[in-house]
């Protein structure tokens, strides 16, 4: 299929539990939502009419109070059908089960769960890392949770570094730096918006895309990033600096945010003091880090299709037909499957890039 074909898409989703189709939780599915960021755990939300027979000719009662068919622990799997083949949207186990009983309406299930990243929030630890790199941390704390890492990043390196008291989940986002964080087929993987690679997908509004707004803000833009700290084995100050350059190949052709913010404020810098570098060369990657972690958000957009089952963390995507400052291939950062019984399967996503299209 094309990059640019329109999807076929089925209207409803298919569940299964622990690997079985779960038909009745299908047929009562109310709504639905599942989740997926660039900071890892994805989510779900799923909500079931909880009132009816479970068999022909039984009485009516609570259909879906039963720990043989949902429990705490259980892995749920959403997928949806495109062109034939099966498309899996979340894959993760039940973590939150609850109830509501409307005034009008009857009982509902309410079932919540997260992929196995969440666990890593369960562990907290403190250790020393010595000459180390963040993509070399963060791959010790996905094994160390059992799960295996493609950490597609090697970030800044330390000299020492410690985790104190820390979460693993949080310690894992930390070390991830601007990565995107996403478990796929049983491996994390931890990738660098300069890395992501793939034939964007093309969305117009003359097939999926049903709406898009976007804006370019430089409320969070810098024309600079400086990182300050002391080289103890040479006993000097270190000061190291990045700028644009830092972003330029990676972004299109066009003005960059920290182009733009310094022709209106002079002065827009950022100062870091609190790194703690001990290499003028560990400065340097932290700077260049924290100006790219800024600049990849000059321009942000929302947007909503038709449901797109293949839209993920990490995504390209070419949008066309919005003009010449803000067509162009964007980073899908943030994406959230819904389902309805009034709008059916919708895909809402959240999308960056580091430019502002030139002008025709």
């Amino acid at each position: 299929m094309s990059a640019d074909s329109p999807l076929i898409t089925a209207g409803r989703p298919q569940i299964k539990v622990d690997g079985r189709r779960a038909n009745r939780l299908e047929a009562d599915l109310i709504r639905l939502e599942a989740r997926a960021d660039a900071a890892g755990v994805a989510s779900l939300e799923a909500v079931f009419l909880n009132w009816g027979s479970r068999e022909p000719g039984q009485p009516v009662d609570f259909v879906h109070f039963d720990t043989a068919a949902v429990d705490f622990g259980k892995r749920l799997a959403i997928a949806f059908t495109v062109t034939g083949q099966d498309v899996t949207v979340f894959d993760g186990l039940i973590t939150g089960i609850g109830a509501a009983y409307p005034e009008l309406r009857p009982p509902e299930l309410t079932l919540l769960a997260e992929d196995a990243l969440a666990g890593l929030r369960y562990r907290r630890r403190t250790r020393l890392s010595e000459n180390a790199s963040d993509g070399d941390i963060a791959s010790r704390i996905i094994q160390d949770a059992g799960l295996q890492a493609d950490a597609g990043r090697s970030g800044a390196s330390h000299v020492e570094l410690l985790q104190v008291n820390e979460d693993e989940l949080s310690a894992l986002r930390a070390r991830s730096g601007d990565a995107l964080i996403a478990l796929r087929d049983g491996q994390v993987h931890l990738t660098e918006a300069s890395a992501a690679t793939g034939t964007p997908l093309r969305l117009t509004r003359e097939n999926e895309l049903i709406r898009f707004t976007v804006l370019a803000d430089l409320a969070h833009q810098r024309g600079e990033v400086r990182v300050h700290g002391y080289d103890v084995g040479a006993k000097e100050a270190i000061h190291e600096t990045a700028g644009a350059d830092a972003i330029r190949p990676e972004a299109g052709r066009g003005r960059l945010g920290p182009e733009v913010v310094t022709r209106v404020f002079a002065n827009a810098a950022e100062d870091l003091h609190m790194e703690a570098p001990a290499t003028g060369a560990e400065a340097r990657s932290l700077a260049e880090a924290a100006m790219r972690r800024r600049a990849r958000r000059f321009l942000r957009g929302l947007g909503v299709t038709r449901g797109t089952p293949g839209l993920r963390v990490g995504s390209k995507i070419e949008l066309v037909d919005l003009g010449p400052w803000f067509a162009g291939t964007y980073l899908v950062t943030a994406v959230t499957h819904r389902f309805d019984q009034q709008d059916g399967y919708r895909t809402e996503f959240e999308a960056q890039r580091p430019h502002l299209g030139e002008s025709s």
